[in-house]
């Protein structure tokens, strides 16, 4: 009789076990504060955005939006007849809802040609904005604004 018992005991604790191990955590409440209310965390989300000016396709990116670091854009765009060659620096503004204007402060460039990938990266936020809007003037003759809400 004791081994019966036993091996039922056993039985429901490994069920219990493997229950516990497959089973789904609820989506409940989180406990952690959302990202964007921390000062100096990532947010994280925002989505790429793309439009055409004049040949060109533009995507935009919002790659890193951290109070304190560097804001990093994910920048792509193609073509098949004109030369992207820009001065990107100059071409490219970075302006926030508390009306502060920022130029990059850096173009990194993957690939070149008629199509091409690169970052730009602009100075530090002193303050979390609500919104983001990168302006690009004078791709194909054209300009764009590219917005986010944060």
């Amino acid at each position: 009789m004791n081994s019966k018992l036993f091996f039922v005991i056993l039985l429901v604790f490994a069920g219990a076990v493997v229950f516990g191990l497959t089973a789904k955590p609820k989506q409940g409440l989180s406990t952690t504060a959302s990202p964007n209310t921390q000062t100096g965390t990532q947010l994280s989300g925002l989505s790429p955005q793309t439009k055409t000016m004049g040949l060109v396709e533009v995507e935009v990116t919002p790659a890193s939006v951290t109070l304190g670091k560097d804001i990093v854009f994910d920048v792509v765009m193609n073509n098949h007849s004109v030369d992207l060659g820009y001065d990107y620096i100059r071409i490219a503004t970075l302006t926030d809802d508390q009306g502060n204007t920022y130029k990059p402060s850096e173009w990194k460039r993957a690939t070149g040609g008629h199509h091409i990938k690169g970052e730009l990266i602009f100075p530090p936020f002193s303050k979390q904005p609500k919104e983001l809007t990168v302006t690009f003037d004078g791709v194909d003759n054209k300009s764009e604004i590219f917005i986010w809400q944060l």
